[in-house]
């Protein structure tokens, strides 16, 4: 690992080991909770605990091999058909062009929420699904262009 990185890798390794605390901690107090909608929406908060520390192991784990030739050696660790590249590529965009209609919608459906706390966790969400976007067309990429190359 190159030594730059040795203290990103050790930063991420604590917000791994906060966001496994939030993660044992929002699973105890959910039995507890009564209120069905306070429940659900405390369960989406503990579900996407669980995807940050597994996409912070991803990145740690891209980080303690580094360097951009290893990342790319990575990437071409993908033994697939052409074929099955492109049905990946076409379900992801699809997904993507899918949820564009709703993410938009997701703003002007926020603003007519007059409940603070949920208009605020329906504009997270639109953040969420902003940045979740971004990562899916960085796949995307990623598949066409070792398409390109295989």
């Amino acid at each position: 690992m190159k030594e730059d990185y040795k203290e990103i890798v050790n930063k991420l390794e604590e917000h791994i080991e906060l966001e496994e605390k939030s993660i044992r901690e929002y699973s105890k107090v959910l039995s507890k909770i009564e209120s069905k909608v306070l429940k659900e929406i405390l369960r989406g908060i503990l579900i996407d605990s669980i995807a940050h520390r597994e996409l912070l192991k991803a990145i740690i784990n891209v980080l303690n091999k580094v360097s951009k030739e290893k990342f790319v050696i990575e990437a071409e660790k993908i033994p697939m058909k052409r074929e099955d590249i492109a049905e990946i590529v076409k379900t992801l965009k699809g997904h993507i062009k899918t949820e564009e209609r709703t993410v938009r919608d997701l703003l002007s459906i926020a603003e007519k929420v007059e409940i603070y706390p949920l208009r605020e966790t329906l504009r997270t969400l639109f953040e969420d699904e902003v940045r979740h976007h971004t990562v899916l067309k960085n796949i995307i990429r990623v598949f066409e262009e070792y398409s390109e190359r295989a």
